[in-house]
């Protein structure tokens, strides 16, 4: 509906017009293989190592060590699987008890498959994880360790510097999820000492199904898709060319347009907060976030419901992670955060975009608070 109100930007976002029209452009006229010598596909090749020297320049890398995928959870698999299975002689890998399914299932294959052993790293009630006990959980046979540097829940901003500078002194390969850190945060991997680092083109305003990865090194990666030369030898199958050509009009967005984008962020989230003030019993889950993350706990209804209500009204919200939506399991990260199970269910992730404006802001809130006085005055007739 033309009226709607979409807030659930952690999950995918809306095309950025300049996006929409430089991919137009490219599947009307870059059709050529990029593989192939003739001029058709040159001009292929040429578009792919434009986006690729964008996305270098954000990430402060080489455009060599930018590698494309089909999105973060590929561009997951392949830095974790690829390092491990390459550096099979130590098997101990640590992670953090919040990451994305994307990390927390292909640790899971290598604990089951491949006989590694796991540990994860725990968090405080902000879910930020607890640094300190960081040294206390190496070992000499710790070869990996992966950790998000923006929860895709509550937007909590881990220490990534301060784990880059432990895994550099022990020579141990880190690996950086940043998909929900782009655009909101300065991403350096080399003042972050970072060795692989996944990015997904629909979470800044991209298209769906590409992504990247950062490799420093890619000779200490096997690769996990074989053929083709594509990709620098890593990543074989022919380039979705539209796709990677809009991924990197969108980081060039992001760069000419990073400042303002975060300061009305900013506005959008500070705004959504100060008129809650007509609702009781809340409480924000996760401290030191991005601005545009807003994990909220309403008590005494389920999340559930008042998604589904505000999606009645036009407003889109989520209940989790849009990768775990569906499942009945209760939310790994708030648990990990010692969050109750009542509260659990009681919470709804409100993220905002750049195209959101502060009349919808105050417009949402609006149908929030009728939303939540209409569940609360259900609830007791409800119960059993």
């Amino acid at each position: 509906m033309s009226s709607s109100i979409y807030l659930d930007n952690n999950a995918t976002t809306p095309l950025d017009p300049s996006v929409y029209e430089k991919m137009k452009a490219s599947l009307k006229e870059q059709y050529g293989n990029p593989s192939s010598k003739y001029s058709l596909g040159i001009e292929a090749k040429t578009s792919l190592d434009h986006a690729r020297h964008s996305i270098a320049s954000y990430l402060n890398s080489s455009p060599e060590q930018i590698y494309f995928t089909s999105g973060a959870s590929e561009s997951n698999s392949a830095a974790i699987m690829g390092y491990c299975l390459k550096n099979k002689e130590k098997n101990h890998i640590i992670t953090s008890s919040i990451e994305h399914p994307a990390v927390l299932e292909t640790f899971k294959f290598l604990k089951e498959y491949h006989s590694f052993t796991v540990s994860y790293l725990p968090v405080n009630s902000d879910g930020v994880i607890l640094i300190d006990l960081l040294p206390s959980f190496i070992t000499s046979n710790t070869s990996l360790i992966a950790v998000m540097m923006v929860n895709n829940e509550i937007g909590t901003i881990q220490p990534i510097k301060q784990i880059g500078e432990i895994c550099k002194e022990r020579s141990i390969h880190f690996h950086c999820d940043a998909v929900q850190a782009a655009g909101k945060l300065q991403i350096d991997v080399n003042e972050l000492h970072i060795n692989t680092l996944s990015l997904s083109a629909h979470k800044v305003y991209g298209p769906k199904g590409v992504g990247c990865l950062f490799i420093k090194d890619k000779n200490k990666l096997h690769p996990l898709v074989h053929g083709g030369s594509q990709e620098m030898g890593f990543r074989s199958g022919t380039e979705n060319v539209a796709g990677i050509v809009g991924f990197g009009q969108a980081i060039t967005c992001i760069m000419n347009e990073w400042q303002h984008d975060l300061d009305h962020l900013k506005v959008l989230r500070q705004t959504f907060i100060q008129e809650l003030s007509h609702i009781s019993d809340w409480s924000i889950n996760g401290r030191c976030t991005v601005p545009s993350t807003l994990s909220l706990t309403i008590r005494g209804i389920r999340g559930e419901a008042l998604a589904q209500t505000l999606s009645y009204m036009g407003v889109y919200v989520s209940i989790a992670s849009a990768c775990s939506a569906s499942s009945s399991k209760l939310s790994h990260v708030l648990k990990a955060m010692n969050k109750s199970d009542e509260d659990i269910r009681s919470t709804i992730r409100i993220s905002f975009g750049k195209q959101n404006t502060l009349e919808e802001i105050i417009k949402a809130t609006q149908l929030l608070t009728i939303a939540t006085n209409k569940l609360r005055t259900l609830a007791p007739k409800a119960t059993v």
